[in-house]
């Protein structure tokens, strides 16, 4: 395999160029480490290689998809590296983007993607789909693309790219190969880390919402006084639990990734109650996108969800 000059070490370099060489790549990778543009411009090697209809070593920059990917004359490697940097042109590879005003990637971007991956390609072999903020999905987004991470379509492949592999569910990567990039610096780890820190927090506003006293609601939210982000994707972990303590009281399928809270829920508080909190933090969300005073949400999410 042709890396055009990435920077990539050797063991990588070796694994990625045996498994796309000798036809065995994965059918999904989780590509993490580095910095966001090193994971993104792999992610679009990796892409065109995997569309590349030439003989030999991929991508072979020459043939029709290679000429497509890249909008690119044969063999010339200038708008090749520009492609890299900027986007893939092939009608079969796809980069999968969060909603713009969403910081998390959620479910409704992610079904079209799943329903779209059964479709078959359009001209190449295969079906590529790029997730380049793939660690900040929902729970529930990461649980929707389970059945087809499980039993894909023969002609369908999925790079997830993240900061750490932290930030997925266990479900999912046990699904997957990973590549590590390198070494994640501090201060990308501590933002990798946010949306698992996000379902703890979420876990335990539910568990407080049940709790005997006002003050144990308050101590929870102590952790968002200083981060509207962590607010943000909290609330969303916290709809989903809500939405499974109603699917408790009905049967169904559970999506969040704190089911013990939702099960707390559903036995503490009817099912009025239930739609009626969840009514409350879609407000709440709505006025944190709002970028509305962080300490008048604290205390409004403590009067409208105990109240």
């Amino acid at each position: 395999m042709d890396f055009l000059g990435l920077e990539l070490n050797s063991s990588i370099k070796n694994g990625l160029s045996e498994a796309m060489d000798s036809g065995r790549f994965p059918h999904a990778a989780v590509i993490e480490g580095g910095s966001h543009s090193d994971r993104l411009k792999l992610a679009r090697l990796l892409a065109a290689s995997s569309v590349c209809n030439g003989k030999g070593e991929k991508p072979c920059l020459v043939c029709s998809s290679c000429l497509k990917s890249f909008a690119a004359a044969a063999g010339k490697k200038k708008p090749v590296l520009k492609a890299l940097e900027d986007n893939l042109r092939h009608p079969d590879i796809a980069e999968v983007e969060k909603e713009k005003d969403r910081v998390q990637f959620g479910v409704r971007v992610v079904r079209p993607v799943i329903e779209n991956a059964y479709i078959v390609p359009n001209e190449a072999d295969l079906k590529v789909y790029i997730f380049p903020d793939a660690g900040v999905m929902t729970a529930q987004a990461q649980n929707a693309m389970l059945k087809i991470l499980e039993e894909p379509p023969g002609y369908i492949r999925f790079f997830l790219l993240c900061e750490s592999r932290n930030s997925l569910l266990t479900t999912v990567l046990s699904r997957v190969a990973c590549f590590n990039l390198g070494a994640v610096q501090p201060e990308t780890s501590s933002r990798s880390k946010k949306p698992e820190l996000a379902r703890q927090a979420a876990a335990k506003l539910a568990r407080a919402i049940t709790a005997p006293r006002d003050y144990d609601l308050l101590i929870e939210t102590a952790v968002f006084e200083k981060d509207n982000q962590l607010l943000e994707l909290s609330l969303a972990e916290l709809e989903l639990i809500i939405r499974d303590a109603l699917v408790v009281k009905s049967g169904g399928e559970l999506l969040s990734s704190s089911p013990d809270a939702a099960k707390v829920l559903a036995k503490a508080l009817p099912v009025p109650r239930l739609l009626n909190l969840a009514e409350e933090v879609r407000k709440l969300d709505d006025a944190v996108k709002r970028s509305c005073n962080n300490t008048l949400l604290i205390s409004r999410l403590c009067s409208r969800l105990r109240a």
